[in-house]
């Protein structure tokens, strides 16, 4: 017997409703109808509250083949979710572009390296559109990191996306330190997608 046969005989078995069971297992009864219907798998957690609800052991409730089946979906999100909290937290650390002392700049005959909220006034214009970038970007790293469990793929790609433009707009701009920076974020962040695959 597969396992949404077992669910539904146990659930049947208390004379409980799909609500009933969803109220305590702290899920929603969707939730139960997929894994009834045959549609999906619990989560391992959503596994032992089961278990213990119906005082079975897990074994009890899953075949090998759908135990295996169900760690591997477990090690799949848990990737997911660690690749967007990586890109998250390279989003942010582009914000430390406007704080690291290195964007070279000519000060009475020598080169000097200051950071972006200290370049000279004549760059102001520059000044305000490298910032907008780095602050939409950090705010977008933001993001990443509190919906780290969303099953987005267009994340992954604004992120990409994001850095690379950053990288060229510095390459634009002549700064070699902040271009080379963003290109050590954007090749990690590259790295990490092709892991993914």
């Amino acid at each position: 017997m597969d396992f949404n046969e077992k669910l539904k005989q146990l659930r049947q078995s208390k004379h409980w409703t799909q609500e009933e069971l969803a109220e305590k297992l702290f899920i929603s009864r969707t939730a139960i109808s997929k894994w009834e219907s045959g549609r999906g798998f619990p989560s391992i957690e959503s596994l032992k509250a089961i278990s213990q609800v119906f005082d079975v052991s897990i074994d009890e409730l899953l075949s090998n083949s759908e135990l295996i089946s169900i760690a591997e979906n477990d090690k799949k999100k848990q990737q997911q979710k660690f690749q967007r909290l990586l890109l998250g937290i390279l989003d942010c650390m582009t914000g430390l572009l406007l704080f690291l002392p290195i964007f070279a700049q000519t000060q009475e005959s020598r080169i000097v390296f200051v950071s972006m909220l200290q370049l000279s006034p004549e760059t102001a214009a520059l000044k305000i559109i490298l910032s907008i970038f780095i602050i939409l970007t950090t705010l977008f790293g933001v993001y990443e990191i509190m919906f780290a469990t969303s099953d987005q793929t267009s994340v992954i790609k604004i992120s990409l996306i994001l850095t690379l433009f950053g990288t060229l707009l510095f390459i634009m701009t002549r700064h070699p330190y902040p271009s080379t920076y963003l290109l050590i974020i954007l090749a990690v962040k590259g790295l990490s997608a092709l892991d993914k695959r």
